[in-house]
């Protein structure tokens, strides 16, 4: 069974939805709606390491608003995403 997912159209996601998204050049580039798996894992199962430039973190769906949260174990930190992968994330769920 495939865990992770290509993103190749928008992505309709319902109030309380999780997912675990890697952001790549304006672009999410994998997604996986198993919240079982910490990032780290994510990554290894999808890229086998974070690619140069990309982002992981988790995006959710609350009171009608899509937002994203960076990984603390990539980042150090948990913070709303950068506005360049914020918009990635706008574009490619609602």
């Amino acid at each position: 069974m495939r865990i992770w997912y290509p993103v190749s159209e928008r992505i309709k996601m319902r109030n309380g939805d999780t997912m675990l998204i890697m952001v790549k050049d304006g672009e999410v580039i994998h997604f996986t709606p198993d919240m079982s798996l910490p990032h780290s894992e994510f990554v290894r199962r999808a890229t086998g390491q974070l690619p140069a430039g990309a982002w992981v973190g988790t995006v959710s769906k609350l009171d009608g608003e899509v937002a994203a949260i960076s990984s603390k174990h990539f980042f150090g930190y948990q913070l709303p995403a950068p506005p360049e992968v914020a918009e990635a994330v706008r574009k490619t769920f609602e």
